[in-house]
This record gives structure tokens, sequence and C-alpha cells, in this order.
């Protein structure tokens, strides 16, 4: 009886052990189970969630894709170009936060919206070269398309009070940079407010650099908005590099580590395809889908972000060939 006495406690201890263990380990289970898994969590558009394991796994391997956002079009009376390239900045920094895509490296791309637009028209042919000189799967356009400035202040009172806001219309666009398809078209709308102190007259909200600061602050709440839709845009477009070099058996392509390619990958080579342009208004129309001319497995990753490939099958292989994942 004396040792059961002993006993009692210490399995006593046991159970509320196990069953502190057992609440934690179901909290676990539970918070799995209804926790999104964040970028690639099926929301019912397109995602992961119940695909088999297979597709799942082939869709979180996909390479980084390379980017190019222009500068936007500030098409407002509001003549101030710096509003439109902070809006373009805001949104890379964003795309970079999520460390899901690349940037080209090319300082060189100076080009803005504006530069590829012709009256309500986007010159695709020209954004196709701009993304095949610089090397990139996807090209970012963007347009700001108003800014409404209004404010309230007291007229009564040596120091006054005056509230300013400012709200902005903000237009994007995703275009694949090999096609010159159109993938995707959002806009959105930001505001900020601002109060400030006045005396007498001296109203400095009323500056052209008070305006340009708020405004901005307005464009950065617009542009957190649009981030969701740049990134289902580019969910769907395939990933895509392409030949750089060939030098005899070996094949040299312009992605490497740093979009996240492995060694042993097998990727698949087509040709460029064909330009489509409409015979009455000779306006480019888009690309057609290339031919497959065989497969190449990545062996060995060169500088920062190109790889070293080997003929697996095919052939007849030419710089500018466009290379995916198998």
């Amino acid at each position: 009886m004396k040792w059961m006495k002993t006993l009692l406690p210490l399995l006593l201890l046991v159970s509320m052990i196990g069953c502190a263990r057992s609440d934690a380990y179901k909290k676990d289970e539970e918070f799995y189970e209804e926790t999104p898994s964040g970028y690639y969590h099926s929301d019912g558009a397109g995602g992961l969630g119940g695909a088999p394991s297979a597709d799942r796994i082939e869709k979180i391997k996909q390479p980084k894709k390379k980017v190019l956002v222009l500068g936007f079009w500030n098409d407002t009376p509001v003549g101030d170009d710096s509003i439109g390239m902070f809006a373009a900045e805001e949104l890379k920094r964003e795309l970079y936060l999520s460390k899901k895509i690349l940037f080209p490296e090319d300082k060189s791309a100076t080009a803005v919206t504006k530069d590829f637009v012709d009256g309500d028209r986007v010159q695709t042919a020209q954004l196709v070269r701009e993304g095949k000189r610089v090397g990139v799967n996807t090209i970012i356009i963007g347009r700001i398309s108003k800014i409404i400035f209004r404010q309230n202040r007291e007229e009564v009172g040596i120091l006054r009070e005056a509230q300013s806001a400012v709200a902005v219309d903000i237009e994007m666009k995703v275009f694949d940079a090999v096609s010159g398809r159109e993938v995707h078209a959002a806009k959105r709308s930001g505001v900020s407010f601002n109060t400030a102190h006045i005396v007498f007259d001296e109203d400095q909200l009323a500056t052209k650099a008070a305006r340009s600061e708020i405004a901005k602050e307005a464009v950065a709440d617009a542009v957190k908005k649009l981030i969701p839709e740049a990134f289902l845009s580019m969910e769907k477009m395939d990933w895509q590099g392409r030949i750089a070099k060939l030098i005899g058996n070996k094949v040299y392509i312009n992605a490497g580590r740093a979009s996240g390619l492995l060694a042993g990958d097998i990727l698949k080579v087509l040709s460029p395809g064909e330009e489509i342009v409409d015979p009455i208004t000779k306006s480019y129309l888009g690309r057609s889908e290339g031919m497959l001319k065989g497969t190449l497995e990545v062996t060995e990753f060169i500088g920062q972000d190109s790889a070293m490939t080997l003929i697996h099958t095919g052939g007849n292989f030419q710089e500018g060939d466009v290379v995916r994942l198998y």
C-alpha cells in the first residue's frame, strides 16, 4: 500500500504532462489545418489546396521570374514626374520584399511607361523588344490617372488648423515580356490625410513640395493594393529564360542560382516563335508558341545568375531560344 501511495502522484503527474502535450499538439494540428500556406495556398483561384503532391511540388519549384517595372506615367495636370517614378519604386520595393522575383541588372533600363504608349494604345512590340534586351519574363507599366487635392481650414484666428486630403487613381498593366500578351490590368485608389497649423495666410500645404509629398503618401497606399494583383498575374505565366551562348555541346542560359534553378533540372528548349501582325493595321498582336527543339540539363552555375547546361535530347539550338522547366 505504501508503494501505491508513492506511485499514485507520479502517475497523476505523467498523465497531466501527457494531457498538456496533447492539447498543444492538437492546437498545432488545428493551426496547420486552418492557416493558409502562404503564397501558394489555394484561394479558389488556381491555388494548390487539394492538388496532387506532384503538382504542388512542381508549382513550388518554379524559379523566380525576372520583372521590369517601368516608371509610371503621371498623366494628370499635376506636373510632377517624380510622383510617377515614386509609384514605380514603391511597387519594386514591395515586390522585392516578397523574395519571389528578380529585377534586371541592366542599369541602363530607364524607360518609362509614357515611352510605350501611343494615345490609348500600348505599343507591345516595343515592350517585347525592351524585355528581350534586358532579359525579363514580365514587364509592368503604370499610369497615375487622377490626383485630387482637397483642403478644409479654419477661417478665424492667428494660429489656424488646416486639414488636407489627397486621392489618387493608379492603373497597372502586366505583360508577358516574350509574347507581348497583356496578362492583367488593375486600377486602385489611394488616399492620404494631413493636418498642419498655419499662421495668417502662410499655408505650407499649398506649396508644390508639400502637395507632392502628400500625393506620394496616397500613391503608396494605392500601390499596396496593387501588389496582390501583380502576384496573381505573374502566377498565370510560366517561368522562362533563354539561351545566351553556345560553345560546343555546352549551352549557357541567362538564369541560374539566383533564379532558383537546381543542378540536374531538365529544361525544354523552344524556338522563339513568330511575331503575329495584323495585315491591315500592321499592329503587333503577339508571338506564337515556339516549336519544341529538345531538352537541356543544368550542370553548373556561372556568375550570379547564369548556368551551363548540357544537351539532353534534340539539337539545332540557337542563341535566343526559349527555355522552360520541363
